[in-house]
Formats: structure tokens, sequence, C-alpha cells
């Protein structure tokens, strides 16, 4: 297996960060800028899913999430924030964002979609996967040496087409295992548990002064 490391490969272009982010934490962000100290991005561009299609719905709002994405990367010239998904309706599909983008940032800049681990498998049910491969290279954030990422590749097989599982494998990219979780998040809060150094403190705050995620969550009756 080949891992990005170090300077030995770079990457040019932007690199896209999707996710639900209900809520965003540290996990997010520490591994987004693993990524983009690795493969030597300039920016991280971080995308709150509305609809996420193989996920259950948010437990926040849209303008909540969007909040709290914009207080946790506040004065980080790492990354940018876009709402390119909640204003469209329908399904968050990346095959969407992606054909919304690229007229934004040029033909010649390079589109890359970051994905952790867990949502390689479910790549070959994405709307229209072959399409997304070819507009995007999917970065998959991993463990360092971490056999999971070839069982999870192994699995693809016949489901994807060679060339996309190749792209896949050089996309593997080795980040830091960051054991926290939006559920878990969620469900101390309603537990009345401490999220201090789960996430940022001004995500905290908006969380706290809005009062989010007091109720039971949906996600896990």
């Amino acid at each position: 297996m080949e891992w990005f490391e170090g300077n030995a490969i770079m990457a040019s272009g932007v690199c896209l960060f999707g996710g639900t982010f209900d809520p965003v934490h540290h996990g997010h962000l520490i591994v987004a800028r693993a990524v983009a100290e690795k493969l030597g991005f300039s920016r991280v561009v971080l995308i709150p899913a509305n609809t996420p299609p193989h996920k259950p719905p948010a437990c926040a709002s849209a303008a909540d999430r969007l909040a709290m994405v914009h207080l946790a990367v506040a004065g980080d010239e790492l990354f940018e924030v876009s709402d390119l998904e909640l204003d469209r309706p329908g399904p968050s599909y990346t095959l969407e964002t992606l054909q919304a983008i690229r007229p934004r940032v040029g033909a010649g800049e390079k589109l890359h979609w970051l994905i952790g681990l867990d949502s390689l498998a479910d790549l070959p049910h994405w709307h229209h996967v072959g399409e997304v491969l070819e507009l995007a290279s999917i970065l998959v954030a991993a463990r360092p040496g971490n056999g999971g990422a070839e069982t999870a590749l192994a699995g693809l097989a016949g489901k994807l087409e060679d060339r996309h599982l190749h792209r896949l494998r050089e996309g593997l990219v080795a980040t830091p295992l960051i054991d926290i979780s939006s559920t878990d998040i969620r469900r101390r809060v309603r537990e009345g548990q401490s999220i201090r150094y789960l996430v940022p403190d001004a995500v905290a705050r908006y969380i706290n002064d809005h009062r989010l995620y007091r109720t039971t969550d949906s996600h896990e009756r």
C-alpha cells in the first residue's frame, strides 16, 4: 500500500470536506489539517450537507450547523466554509456539489474530496459514483498502517472499476486516529456531561446558548 508521507506527493488544487457536522468537532479539524499539511493544500473548504443521502437527517438545523462550522474555524486561514449544499433543496449529492464548484474554481483547479475510512464502503452507493470519481480525486483519511483500508478497498472489488479502485488506493492518506464522534457529543450534551476539548470552545458556547441537542437523539432510538 502506498501512503502519502511528508512531501513525497504534493497535491495541487483545493481540498473539499463535506459532512453533516452535527456538530463539527476537533476530530474533523485535526484530520483536515493533517491532510492539508501532508499534501500541501493551502485551503480546505468545509461543506455542511443539507440532507445527507446515506445518513439520518441532522439533529441541528442547517443554520445552526453552518454557524458552528464558521465559529470552529474563525481566524484560521487554512479553512473556508461553503453553504453551497445548504442552499440546494433535496439530497446533498456530491456529484451536484462538484458540478457546481467546478466553474467557480476554474477548469485548471484540481478538485479533491476528503472522506473518512468509514465512508469508503458506501462509495458504490453514491449518486453516479463513476462521475464523481472522474470529477474529483477521493482522499481517504485512514490510520497509518491500518489494514482496515486495504480490507475496505478489497470489499469494493467488482463494485467499482479497477481504474477507480487504483485511484482510491493512491488517495489513502495516513492521518491521526481521533476517536471523537458527533453522536457521542450529542449524547453527552443530552446527559449533561461536558464536551470541553471535544469541540472548539466557541462551538460549545453556541450549543449551550442555543440549547442544542438537549432532547433525545432520534438517530439513537
